[in-house]
């Protein structure tokens, strides 16, 4: 008897119902469960992929990428272990007994809606700052940190990061320093505050990682377009966190590469700068004196091409423009005429 061979073609990922059901609505952020997806369709096609590429593809730190890791395989989800290029990962099949009651309780969904920003009286700060000990030492440190008086607004600003946001005691930490020592207003401190919240910024490392990346870096890129009076769009800061992380260009670089887009162009284009900076990866570049270098290459074979091109042009010399010329020595020309004067 025959046997029947089954091919599958569909391209899909299977999901389990046991992760829809009891565990994707866990984690405090959604990008855990995108990830978590993510990362099983990579394994489904056999493919690897590194936490660099996925922190890109979601936009977040590369540091966040692994505490996803490790929040999985608290679940039970995942299995870690060390290997020779990085770290093996194995999906271990959900099962509802397997959650940690302490999980279930941790990961409790988003208490903000971006519309309805609670506004917070004095008898809720209190109610606030008696719940939690960590709180109330960071408001007693918030005129510090800031380096001004505190209004009310600011309490109350404050106080939303915590517990409307959900941001911990630690990135507010950090927030807070970052704004006093530069002089930042409460509706610019606000912003940053829902923009870490989306992106899932939870603990100090990844906020101080974050400010590394996006106050020093993007602004002296920005800079170097001489672009000082507005932050970098959400395309620019993929452009630029791509030449950061992705190709690991150093800063003068990138200024070289800026410096020849604006000469080129007369703009600040960040497409016309990734395929300078791409192009120059590609060649292995990876320091000034090697880009040096390469223009003189470049120089050098413009030149040979533009010599080459000079001797195979015709001369111009009226009617016979099109005639092949031909090179005769004076030896072959002495053997020509004796020779027909032989035959005389």
């Amino acid at each position: 008897m025959s046997s029947i061979n089954f091919k599958l073609n569909w391209a899909m990922t299977p999901l389990s119902n046991i992760f829809i059901e009891e565990y994707m609505n866990m984690p405090n952020y959604p990008v855990y469960s995108l990830v978590y997806i993510y990362a099983l369709k990579k394994a489904v096609g056999g493919e690897s992929i590194s936490n660099e590429q996925i922190a890109e593809h979601f936009q977040i730190m590369e540091s966040e990428v692994s505490k996803i890791w490790n929040y999985w395989e608290n679940a039970g989800l995942l299995k870690q272990e060390e290997a020779e290029d990085g770290i093996s990962l194995e999906f271990l099949t959900p099962n509802s007994k397997l959650i940690r009651p302490d999980l279930q309780k941790i990961v409790e969904q988003p208490k903000l809606k971006r519309e309805n920003k609670p506004v917070y009286d004095p008898a809720e700060i209190n109610r606030i700052r008696n719940q939690d000990t960590n709180i109330a030492e960071l408001l007693s440190s918030a005129e510090n940190l800031l380096k001004k008086p505190l209004s009310s607004n600011d309490v109350s600003t404050i106080v939303s990061f915590y517990d409307w946001l959900g941001l911990p005691i630690d990135v507010i930490y950090v927030l807070l320093c970052y704004c006093g020592n530069n002089g930042k207003g409460t509706r610019y401190m606000e912003k940053v505050a829902i923009d870490w919240a989306d992106k899932g910024i939870s603990d100090q490392e990844s906020a101080e990682d974050y400010l590394n990346l996006y106050i020093s870096q993007y602004r002296k890129i920005m800079r170097y377009y001489g672009i000082t009076d507005r932050n970098p769009s959400e395309n620019e800061q993929n452009y630029m966190s791509s030449w950061l992380r992705k190709l690991n260009m150093p800063l003068d670089i990138i200024k070289e590469a800026c410096s020849r887009t604006i000469q080129n162009t007369g703009k600040a284009s960040f497409a016309y700068t990734n395929k300078i900076l791409n192009d120059w990866h590609n060649a292995g570049i990876e320091s000034m004196g090697q880009v040096k270098q390469l223009d003189k290459e470049y120089a050098k074979k413009a030149e040979e091409k533009k010599t080459v091109k000079k001797q195979q042009s015709p001369a111009k010399n009226g009617t016979f423009n099109n005639y092949e010329q031909r090179s005769y020595d004076d030896d072959m020309l002495d053997s020509f005429i004796n020779s027909g004067l032989e035959d005389l």
